[in-house]
């Protein structure tokens, strides 16, 4: 009878492996997200233990945030020995900076422990956790995927923004640093251990009949209609893909409309520093508001993000635009409640921005991830991870040090506010001119626009767990 069950468990985790992915990437980013974004709460304490000022101990945490999404060592790492591995390696690496980073005697031992420990760790861990879903879904349902994983961070958000608060208040932020530590290391371990990856394919746009499988050996793998071990010809070994992926970015890093995506999304994130680190600062010092009206705040924009990437993992596979125009929409909205911040002070007007930046913030984080593969998916997956990473962590370390070093020379976060709105302006900018130069490029049409269904890595059959009618994409 026991054989059974677990047979049947066995053939039900086979049909359902994307989905799996998707609930154990939902995991790691709760686990690894929810630590970094309570940083604004141990903002405070390291000024009042350390005493040091705004710019220096923001760097710290935006050290963190920009090596969680910038390390050239994880690519290579996961093509060489797979996702699973460098998962667990970063599992031990984040939580080991965690509690180290609670025996520090002062501020520039952090940097080593906080920042460079818990960043990279959580870099090994995010990144691989992102390929995995990239993978698992290339194609359409890739909006439903990554915005149920992404639903990690603000799920983590309502968690840990509480309990930080509660451990630091009743047991110091030293206590809450090894209790969080150790937990979040037996929960990343355990999902971890389950990881697998898909048989990867690469097509042939003009030998269409021949189709080379890759397979990764990380696991028992499986094709989508459950049969197991396929092998449909010679497959890329590892070493040679490792060899191959500076060739990939290096031919990606020659177009124009990279370097616009890249630069408008790094402005964008910029930008969104300050909600993500400053944001409780802010309500402390410049709005004088208490511990439990802070709180709420964080609650409320947390509730407001899990709700705006639930109604995109719903409707943003319908949309009958490009995901770049979304992306667009959410940094002009984020410029106006920026500069909303300037003047709207009161607890419950503030109250009311922070359920409203939410789900534009919410949509903000997820819609690039479907937009990188849209414009850039016939580059790999690989190279699509990096291109949505890296404005990410270089965003967070450049806005840190610009919100930090304005309120440090101000006194305040007002003129903070107006650069951030700016910021924003400038993105949305910046990531428009990728149409247009498109359409330039290809004289009149829109065959540009969009990439990512072009020869190159994909999987072989779409993961249709998320998908809402009966159709099967590829």
């Amino acid at each position: 009878m026991a054989s059974l069950k677990s047979i049947d468990l066995r053939s039900f985790f086979q049909r359902h492996q994307g989905c799996c992915m998707v609930l154990i990437a939902f995991v790691e980013l709760f686990i690894v997200l929810g630590s970094i974004l309570s940083y604004n709460i141990l903002f405070a304490r390291f000024q009042e233990e350390f005493g040091s000022g705004a710019a220096i101990t923001g760097w710290v945490g935006s050290l963190a945030s920009t090596l969680l999404f910038c390390n050239p060592i994880s690519p290579l790492l996961i093509q060489r020995y797979g996702p699973r591995a460098v998962t667990l390696l970063g599992a031990v690496v984040f939580t080991g900076g965690l509690v180290a980073t609670s025996f520090v005697p002062g501020l520039p031992y952090a940097i080593v422990t906080y920042g460079v420990l818990v960043g990279v760790g959580g870099n090994f861990i995010v990144q691989s956790v992102v390929l995995v879903v990239f993978n698992w879904f290339p194609g359409k349902n890739c909006s439903r995927a990554m915005s149920v994983a992404l639903l990690g961070p603000p799920f983590a958000s309502l968690t840990f923004a509480p309990l930080f608060i509660w451990l630091i208040e009743d047991y110091g932020w030293r206590i809450c640093l090894r209790t969080v530590g150790g937990g979040s290391f037996v929960l990343s371990v355990f999902h971890a251990a389950f990881i697998v990856t898909p048989i990867k394919v690469k097509v042939q746009a003009l030998a269409a009949t021949r189709v080379k499988c890759k397979h990764r050996h990380d696991g028992a793998l499986t094709s989508q209609d459950g049969a197991s071990n396929i092998d449909l010809g010679n497959g890329e070994s590892d070493e040679l893909a490792c060899k191959n992926l500076p060739r990939k970015k290096g031919k990606v890093l020659l177009q124009a409309d990279t370097w616009m995506w890249l630069f408008g999304f790094l402005l964008g994130n910029i930008g969104w520093t300050f909600i993500a680190m400053n944001y409780a600062s802010f309500m402390e010092h410049d709005l004088h508001f208490t511990t439990n009206q802070i709180t709420v705040a964080l609650v409320l924009a947390s509730t407001g993000e899990i709700e705006g990437k639930v109604l995109f993992s719903i409707f943003g596979g319908r949309l009958p635009c490009l995901k770049l125009y979304v992306v667009v929409g959410t940094l002009l909205l984020g410029g106006l409640v920026s500069g909303l911040m300037v003047v709207l002070r009161t607890v419950p007007l503030v109250y009311v921005i922070s359920f409203i930046v939410g789900p534009i913030r919410g949509v903000s984080y997820v819609s690039p991830c479907p937009a990188t593969m849209e414009l850039f998916g016939d580059h790999g997956s690989d190279v699509v991870t990096l291109l949505f990473m890296i404005p990410n962590g270089f965003g967070f370390f450049f806005g840190s040090l610009l919100t930090g070093g304005l309120y440090d020379l101000t006194g305040d976060y007002t003129m903070s506010l107006i650069v951030t709105s700016a910021m924003f302006v400038c993105a949305a900018l910046g990531i428009l001119a990728i149409p247009i130069w498109r359409r330039w490029q290809s004289g009149t049409g829109t065959e540009l626009l969009c990439r990512s269904s072009t020869a190159g890595e994909k999987i072989p059959q779409e993961n249709t767990v998320f998908e809402v009618s009966t159709q099967t994409t590829m």
